[in-house]
């Protein structure tokens, strides 16, 4: 029986208003009778009391019960739902011409991703763009012969590049050098090293017009990036053609097995804005991959990071010729001696070898100036390189010597260095760890110079 509250506040008012009369009827009632009425209402409130509890607890489990197996039912109806609905969007998606329909709405503008560095692309590949960076942040002590020794943390490099395609045969790079701005030595804060295009359609015969390291010699060429030892030889420093503005043609022949470059350039160094005479510097390379292709071609890396299971060994060469005006050189006897033009001879033969993590190159050079006091100065020198892996791909042990011989009419008799080369690799040439010790001989009439350097250097690249 269900009672509601209402229904029990009215029964216990009509009981009490009518036992009120019965008492004022019957006038004074003895006490036993008005104690006995007061007991059996009490009683009638108790027994309605259980009644009110048993219907609530009634109400509360069948309201539980309904809420659970209406959850139940709920869960089993949205599970099959879901099975339902992946099953019928894996279907849709098995059909090719959905997929590209699905893909078509939701295409971004460019593709955009990271390998090997950040880029960009249209979808059609005509146009793309990739980011690249790169630090070298060194340590050096030097113990010099006849100066103060130097101790100097420096960042030695700091690099961002942009390279890529456009209108799909042309390809591009740009590349800044980054310097602190207001240093001593007052280096520019930004300066601008890379900038070239090459018309790519024909691997046979390519064209590239700007400014970018003239290919003369390949240790010049090769990246500071991917160099085995911390810097190149001496003798690159004293041969090289550096960076020059001007335009050159080059190809590869015979599967990739031949490579050639011819071009003229300024001659004037980089980033001057006109040449300062109307004579040109002209220049002509080739290169024989003996066992197939050496790497990307004159600017692969030194080392064998890659560990070829198969060898690898190329032959190269190269002439340059050059007019400069305003040569100034010391001759033995005379002191300086400035011509007002010189005209220049360059030549360099070269060979590399790379097989299960071990790498031997070496370059050799020779240099003809003439116009000094009517008389040919002829240098040379050369380096032979070789480095190892003791952990493949990770831990290399290298060295190398080089020579520069200055002719003997000029005051400076030769350069002799010496360098021993340690260096860990975390992700290839992108993260590593180098130390190298190094030992400069300077030969000049009387007592010679000996210096020696020691070298750490961290580099990070993306």
């Amino acid at each position: 029986m269900k009672i509601g509250i209402k229904g029990f506040i009215l029964i216990l008012t009509t009981t009490v208003l009518y036992n009120v009369g019965i008492i004022h009827a019957q006038g004074n009632p003895p006490i036993e009778n008005i104690m006995q009425q007061m007991e059996a209402l009490k009683k009638a409130m108790a027994d309605q009391k259980d009644e009110i509890r048993e219907l609530k607890a009634m109400l509360n489990k069948e309201t539980v019960e309904k809420i659970d197996n209406s959850y139940n039912e709920t869960v089993f109806v949205r599970e099959d739902f879901d099975q339902i609905v992946d099953e019928k969007i894996d279907e849709y998606f098995e059909e090719e011409k959905n997929q590209e329909k699905l893909s078509s709405y939701i295409k971004l503008p460019l593709d955009m991703g990271y390998e090997k560095g950040f880029y960009l692309q249209t979808h059609d590949g005509k146009f793309s763009m990739k980011t690249n960076g790169r630090i070298q942040f060194r340590y050096g002590f030097e113990d010099f012969d006849r100066k103060e020794d130097d101790s100097s943390f420096r960042l030695r490099r700091a690099r961002l590049k942009w390279t890529g395609n456009a209108y799909r045969d042309f390809k591009y790079k740009i590349e800044l050098a980054l310097k602190s701005s207001g240093s001593k030595d007052r280096s520019k804060s930004v300066e601008l090293l890379d900038w070239w295009a090459d018309y790519t359609r024909y691997p046979f015969a390519m064209i590239r017009f700007g400014q970018w390291k003239v290919p003369f010699n390949r240790q010049r060429v090769v990246s500071s990036e991917n160099l085995q030892l911390i810097d190149r030889s001496e003798a690159n420093g004293e041969f090289t053609m550096d960076r020059q503005i001007g335009v050159q043609g080059f190809g590869k022949l015979f599967n990739k097995k031949l490579e050639y470059y011819f071009g003229f350039f300024n001659g004037n160094n980089r980033n001057e804005s006109r040449n300062d005479n109307n004579e040109h510097m002209f220049i002509f390379r080739t290169s024989y991959n003996l066992l197939g292709g050496y790497g990307k071609g004159i600017s692969e890396v030194e080392s064998d990071i890659a560990f070829s299971e198969t060898p690898l060994a190329h032959i190269s060469g190269a002439i340059a010729f050059d007019s400069t005006e305003d040569v100034t050189m010391n001759l033995e006897g005379l002191g300086k001696v400035t011509a007002n033009e010189t005209d220049r001879t360059s030549l360099v033969a070269e060979y590399g070898f790379k097989y299960r993590g071990f790498s031997a190159i070496g370059e050799y050079y020779w240099r003809k100036t003439h116009g000094i006091m009517d008389t040919n100065i002829i240098d040379q020198g050369f380096f032979a390189q070789a480095g190892y892996f003791l952990i493949p791909k990770k831990f290399e042990v290298s060295g190398r010597y080089s020579l520069i011989d200055f002719d003997d009419q000029l005051e400076s008799d030769a350069i002799r260095e010496a360098t021993f080369g340690l260096s860990w690799f975390f992700a290839e040439h992108k993260s590593k760890l180098q130390f190298n010790a190094i030992r400069i001989d300077s030969e000049k009439p009387g007592p010679d110079d000996i210096d020696y350097k020691y070298r750490f250097q961290y580099q990070m690249s993306f």
